[in-house]
């Protein structure tokens, strides 16, 4: 009987975790044409609520000053409207590939939107920029893998108001269906996930072992890396791959000057030269399909633009490829700093926080159930043998009763025989 007690309460417990609720938050991502990808922010005391990009390839947050002399945002940040606004008086200039910004490094209570955190954290408020045209957001959100710089979720994370400082994108061509998810049980971390360490700490890199188009497969020689980059909207592709995927498009597709124009929808013919491009990461296969980098919303007369480029357009500003939204769109991301990794889960059109997941513990959990099965069973076995048991006994002692009153006195029968006599 203890031996099944102790195996019922160790199958007790991994069923309860195999049943128990998923812990996690997230905050829905705007779907601005599958180019950008955002959402609110609340700043300062009373809030004040400002769209900023969700950006993995940036470092710091920064939004606009309502004294900002260049700014095209209709939407700007009132400092002295805020109560809990600190000055630091430190200023920082952030250069982009075409654009810059400049301001002033602050210090606020920062917030997304409908969350159950703030944290006080630094931020840029600038003051003036050049050729940074902002079309859905006002200011951007840095996320990346550098350690001298917290985000937001690191900042949370170290005030005690978040279990750790992992988030993760799940963005879709589904408007509705893009979203930001952080303060993340591990078990759902770990539901079927394929880890990779990042190859830098400033950039959220993995390395490029070999790169596969139609049934060519090459080895890259330069830029045999990729930057996952969340505020990128093409793929930027070493130019010798680039090329590769040229000759190919430029066979059903037209090109003038830059720009090259694919069918929106190709037929069967077309599709055999609109390849998938598929890259191997530590042994991960990842396939980029065709209608990740079709523009749709550029459709006219049955033909869309592509959002592939190639890094020459760079200047070498980089060392590794750069794998914008139409990488994303094809996986679930998770981003763990602190452990220096990344995390891949094949996306679908299911939210992150309802799909069914797999987890890594399944076949323990498994082991749990059968023993939870066979116990209940041998305990249920055992009360009925210990019950049928009983009634035995207490059938034998009723029957032995019965047998006692049926038997005569002897010494009633002695005085009786007695007065006979």
């Amino acid at each position: 009987m203890i031996f099944n007690l102790v195996f019922f309460y160790y199958a007790y417990g991994v069923s309860i975790n195999l049943f128990r609720k998923q812990q996690l938050d997230y905050a829905n991502m705007s779907n601005f044409d599958n180019l950008l990808f955002y959402g609110i922010i609340e700043i300062g005391t009373p809030p004040q609520l400002i769209s900023v990009a969700f950006d993995t390839g940036s470092s710091i947050l920064w939004v606009p000053s309502v004294k900002c002399k260049n700014c095209q945002q209709t939407i700007t940040f009132s400092p002295d409207e805020s109560e809990t606004l600190k000055q630091t008086h430190q200023t920082i200039t952030i250069q982009y590939a075409n654009s810059e910004v400049f301001g002033f490094l602050v210090e606020d209570y920062v917030g997304l939107q409908g969350s159950n955190f703030l944290s006080f954290m630094p931020f840029l408020l600038v003051t003036n920029q050049e050729n940074f045209y902002g079309n859905q957001t006002q200011g951007i959100m840095g996320l990346n893998n550098e350690i001298s710089t917290q985000n937001i979720f690191d900042v949370a994370s170290q005030q005690g108001l978040l279990n750790n400082s992992v988030f993760v994108m799940q963005i879709n061509q589904e408007p509705q269906q893009s979203r930001i998810y952080y303060n993340i049980s591990n078990q759902k971390l770990n539901n079927g996930t394929f880890w990779i360490n990042s190859i830098s700490k400033q950039y959220w890199s993995i390395p490029i072992d070999q790169v596969q188009v139609k049934d060519q497969v090459k080895k890259l020689i330069k830029y045999n890396c990729g930057i996952v980059d969340s505020g990128t909207s093409g793929l930027f592709l070493a130019e010798d791959l680039f090329q590769l995927v040229m000759d190919s498009l430029l066979k059903v597709c037209k090109k003038y000057l830059l720009i090259v124009l694919c069918p929106c929808y190709p037929n069967e013919y077309e599709q055999q030269y609109i390849p998938d491009i598929v890259f191997f990461s530590n042994g991960k296969k990842f396939t980029i399909s065709y209608q990740s980098y079709i523009y749709y919303q550029s459709m006219e007369n049955g033909y869309c633009q592509i959002t592939l480029r190639s890094m020459n357009m760079l200047d070498g500003l980089l060392d590794c490829m750069i794998f914008g939204d139409p990488f994303l769109l094809n996986y679930i991301i998770i981003f763990d700093k602190q452990k220096n990794r990344m995390g891949f889960q094949n996306s679908s059109l299911e939210l992150w926080d309802v799909a069914p997941q797999i987890s890594n513990d399944y076949p323990l959990q498994v082991v749990g159930l059968t023993w939870f099965s066979l116990t209940a069973y041998f305990l249920i076995l055992g009360v009925l043998f210990y019950y049928n048991n009983l009634m035995f006994k207490v059938d034998q002692v009723e029957d032995q009763n019965t047998s006692e009153q049926e038997l005569p006195n002897e010494n009633t029968s002695l005085q009786a025989a007695l007065v006979k006599k």
